[in-house]
This record gives structure tokens, C-alpha cells and sequence, in this order.
């Protein structure tokens, strides 16, 4: 094994601010996004080491970085991957193991062109306008590959420019 990519989430049915949201929900998507995600790290690790080192690729989100009102429980889980994405990088360079997150905007899945209007501000909000999942991968390939050997513990938005706004 050279290369993990965690790509956890999409496990709230219905976020919101921490006072309102259901705490089963809410733990729910704790356990999705980021314990599923400490869990990949934790299993791929050691034959990282065994390897002689290789790439950890985390999927957090932009959400995560600039904050969104009513999504407590998203922002939390997502936000505990960028802190452990830069405890692990600092914890297993020695190993050489590369540890590195992904943020991205607005991807346009099935799911979100259901819920996305054209008249949303989120595309008003994001320059380039919202991403298509191919787009994030050039990006995780970059990650897995030798060509980022001395990245280690970023977190690399990749959100249409939502984040300069």
C-alpha cells in the first residue's frame, strides 16, 4: 500500500445549529466523517510504515475553513480532519508518510444538483463556480504521487475561488 484517500461524508439528513440538531444526528456525523476518516488512517498506517512511507490524502471541506452558519455538525467533523491531518503529518514525516487534506467547495454531485438552485448564492459566492468531481481528482493524484514529496500537513482548498471571497 502506497496511498490512502479518505473520502468520508454526507451522513447528516439534516444539520443545523448545535441547539437544534438532533444529537443522534449529530453524532452520526461525527462517526461518518471523521471517525471513518481516523479509522482509514489508523488501519493504512502501518503498512505505510511497512512500506517505507507513502500518502495520506484526507477530504475535509472549504465549510470547514471559512465557517457556515447552521451546519454545526459538518463543520465539526470536517474541522477535526484538518487538525488530525496536520497531528498525523507531524507525527509520521520520520516514517515518510505524507499526510495531506483536500477542501473542497462545492462539488456538483447528483446529490447536490437536487438541492442546488441556479439562483443560489453559493454560485454567486464562488467565482469560478462550483466544481464537478473530476475536478478533484488532478488534485488527489498530485497528492498520492512523488511529485508533492515535500508536502506534508496541507490543506489544499480547491472551491472555485469561494474561499477569496
Amino acid at each position: 500500500m502506497d496511498v490512502i484517500y479518505n473520502n468520508a461524508g454526507g451522513a447528516t439528513k439534516q444539520d443545523g445549529a448545535v441547539t437544534e440538531i438532533e444529537l443522534d444526528e449529530f453524532w452520526r456525523t461525527i462517526r461518518v466523517d471523521l471517525f471513518g476518516t481516523v479509522l482509514g488512517c489508523r488501519f493504512a498506517i502501518p503498512h505505510l510504515v511497512q512500506a517505507g512511507g507513502g500518502s495520506i490524502i484526507n477530504t475535509t471541506s472549504i465549510r470547514a475553513m471559512i465557517g457556515t452558519e447552521g451546519a454545526d455538525a459538518y463543520t465539526s467533523a470536517k474541522g477535526g480532519i484538518i487538525t488530525l491531518t496536520r497531528a498525523l503529518a507531524l507525527q509520521w514525516a520520520k516514517a515518510g508518510i505524507r499526510v495531506n487534506a483536500i477542501a473542497p467547495g462545492v462539488i456538483l454531485t447528483d446529490r447536490v444538483r437536487t438541492m442546488l438552485r441556479d439562483d443560489d448564492p453559493v454560485r454567486v459566492k464562488t467565482p469560478l463556480g462550483p466544481s464537478e468531481p473530476e475536478d478533484v481528482a488532478p488534485l488527489a493524484l498530485y497528492l498520492a504521487s512523488d511529485e508533492s514529496r515535500q508536502m506534508t500537513g496541507m490543506i489544499l482548498p480547491l472551491d472555485g475561488g469561494a474561499s477569496a471571497v
